[in-house]
């Protein structure tokens, strides 16, 4: 090999593993992905591996919109919390887009999960 391809090589994956230093990485959520809960969760989970501030959150129950109030607001932090009205039976999918407080960049993500039954308030 050519030192100059060697060196435009080198670049390359030095530049491609820059790329991935700073985003945030999702490591556990609540409920997990791939879940079947029994019971409605009223509080979702996402924890990072880094501090992050979230900036947009959606949940889907088979493919319709489910309101949740989004604190884009709240303080950078591991662990994102998300209070939510009981969950009615369903599929869920839950979208959501973080910044890294330490560099800024963007990080998507998807959760799904099924909940089998619903919580009833007493």
């Amino acid at each position: 090999m050519k030192p100059m391809t060697i060196a435009l090589t080198l670049a390359a994956a030095l530049a491609l593993a820059n790329v991935s230093i700073g985003h945030a990485r999702l490591v556990a959520s609540s409920p997990a992905g791939g879940a079947r809960v029994t019971d409605a969760p009223n509080i979702l989970t996402l924890t990072f591996d880094e501090e992050v501030k979230l900036a947009k959150l959606t949940l889907t129950r088979d493919g319709m919109p489910v309101t949740v109030n989004v604190a884009t607001s709240a303080p950078g932090a591991k662990t994102v919390t998300v209070p939510v009205t009981p969950l009615a039976a369903g599929s869920y999918e839950l979208k959501w887009t973080a910044l890294s407080t330490d560099e800024g960049h963007v990080t998507k993500g998807t959760v799904t999960f099924i909940v089998l039954g619903a919580t009833t308030a007493h």
